[in-house]
């Protein structure tokens, strides 16, 4: 299984825009190189699926 996918695939998949996903980075709520990642040489961002998974089951601060 996949543990790292595109943000719009992500976005996708879920439902979620890719707006909202960029406020939480904004935000702090999703850290670059936990919850996300960026390749050197593009401005692709990739979300981390067991840590995004972790995240909401730990009870995040945006949700509660």
């Amino acid at each position: 299984m996949l543990r790292v996918i595109p943000l719009k695939k992500y976005c996708a998949i879920t439902g979620e825009s890719v707006g909202a996903i960029e406020r939480r980075i904004d935000r702090g709520y999703w850290v670059l190189g936990v919850h996300y990642h960026k390749r050197k040489e593009g401005k692709e961002r990739a979300i981390d699926l067991d840590a995004i998974e972790k995240w909401w089951r730990e009870g995040s601060k945006e949700f509660l």
